[in-house]
């Protein structure tokens, strides 16, 4: 094969393979903690709160900018008609003259005194930026959460479906059974048909149901940053376990009011807004700044002052001396400046400030109630769900009790089938919600986990 082939072959399989190392890596199964880590990794709104951090980033770089030396270096060349002194106001002894003329400078500037108007705009955006990193954590809470809710109700939906396939199984054998029991005689006809009619009923809601879980499965997709279609989720069965106590409501409020990033953040902001608002009234004092320059003045065949006045005076007698054709200068100095009308400008600008922190203020105390009523209404959620799944537990015992019994009498033709059906509608009715129940009561834990601000990827609740 020729090195054109193998060019060529490269050239079209190329853009093939980098997108196939582009693509997620492919599994067979996707457990929840794993799902947790992809999303952490490339969720699209964690991305955008990473750039966030990173913008305000450069603005904090931008803002202690103004606090550092500038330095700038510039060069002019001209051409003129009539011959032009350089450098400008200098001696007599000094001063040269040409047409072409042309000047290199540098110039040195920094900030003396604004009367700390520069700080407070530094330390308001490293404030802002302080505000969006801990957002970014409370962004990543709020992704483990999430993924997790809606991995635990992929599996409820799976739970449903597996009664429901269990009751399809038990409802088909006793068909059978009745079936039988209809060609002995011992059974009419019509109570086949109720059994057929009540496995339609229950095929009907194993389709919703699947149609459930599709949309839960491509909303999980999505909230992790997945494309494409997602592997073989990991099931694991509810199990009874002894749960947690769950402790002082009011002492998880305190705690969330002290660790919930969204709190830190909003007084971050708050202090920033605050330290600009001081900043934009520190605009109607002086500022102060040192300057230094070194300049360095040519042109092209220039002439001396003396040789000038030769010229101008041709009866005087002044000696022809060499002229050279560049000059060096320096200058050192303050510049005081201040803006005496503006036409309102900083004035709205005072005004702007003052309602951004206002607005910040506002926020921070909206954030608080916020937190305050999650953790309230999370705790109450996972007390109920642990009330729910202790009920519902009863209810399944008790409802497989009555099914036995009605089957063992029907059998021997002591009931009748629409007794039978019911019992077996109200233990499928039981296993359902005892399974809802228990997939509530660990998704209650984590929104109590996330609530209180406590929620990581290593709790306890990704890993049963």
């Amino acid at each position: 094969m020729t090195i054109k082939n193998l060019l060529t072959i490269f050239v079209l399989i190329g853009p093939i393979l980098l997108r196939a190392q582009q693509q997620p890596p492919m599994q067979s199964q996707l457990t929840l903690v794993q799902a947790v880590e992809y999303a952490l990794q490339h969720s699209p709104d964690l991305q955008t709160s990473v750039a966030e951090t990173s913008k305000r980033q450069g603005n904090v770089t931008t803002a202690r900018s103004a606090l550092l030396p500038q330095l700038d270096v510039a060069g002019d060349f001209d051409r003129s008609r009539l011959a032009h002194g350089y450098p400008g106001g200098t001696e007599p002894s000094v001063l040269r003259f040409a047409q072409t003329t042309y000047s290199a400078s540098a110039n040195l500037k920094m900030l003396a005194w604004d009367f700390q108007q520069t700080s407070l705009q530094l330390s308001a955006a490293r404030e802002r930026l302080s505000a969006s990193r801990i957002l970014t954590d409370r962004q990543r809470q709020e992704a483990i959460f999430q993924v997790a809710q809606l991995y635990l109700q992929e599996l409820t939906y799976q739970d449903l479906l597996q009664a429901n396939d269990a009751t399809l199984k038990s409802l088909h054998s006793l068909l059978d059974r009745t079936n039988e029991l209809v060609k002995a005689g011992r059974a009419v006809p019509v109570d086949a048909f109720k059994i057929q009619t009540q496995i339609a009923e229950i095929e009907s809601d194993s389709a919703t149901l699947e149609a459930g879980r599709q949309a839960t499965l491509s909303s999980l997709a999505a909230t992790m940053g997945y494309e494409g279609k997602l592997p073989t989720l990991v099931y694991s069965a509810v199990t009874s376990v002894a749960s947690p106590a769950l402790g002082d409501q009011p002492q998880l409020v305190k705690d969330a009011l002290a660790e919930r990033p969204d709190v830190k953040a909003a007084i971050f902001e708050t202090q920033s807004a605050s330290n600009q608002e001081r900043a934009v009234r520190r605009s109607y004092w002086p500022r102060i700044d040192f300057q230094a320059a070194a300049i360095e003045y040519g042109g092209v065949n220039p002439v001396g002052f003396p040789t000038l006045i030769g010229r101008i005076l041709p009866g005087l007698s002044v000696p022809n001396f060499a002229t050279k054709s560049t000059a060096n200068d320096w200058t050192v100095g303050l510049h005081i400046g201040m803006p005496l009308f503006d036409g309102g400008k900083r004035s709205g600008e005072i005004k702007a400030a003052a309602a951004q922190t206002d607005q910040a203020r506002f926020a921070e105390q909206k954030t608080k109630l916020n937190v305050m009523r999650e953790v309230q209404t999370s705790y109450a959620d996972l007390e109920s769900a642990r009330a729910r799944v202790k009920a519902m537990q009863d209810s399944v015992t008790q409802a497989q009790e009555i099914l036995k019994n009605e089957q063992t009498k029907y059998q021997v033709g002591r009931s009748v089938i629409n007794f039978v059906l019911e019992a077996e509608a109200g233990l499928r009715t039981s296993q359902s919600l005892l399974s809802e129940a228990q997939r509530s009561e660990s998704i209650a834990a984590l929104s109590l986990e996330l609530a209180t601000g406590s929620i990581n990827a290593d709790s306890p609740d990704l890993h049963q």
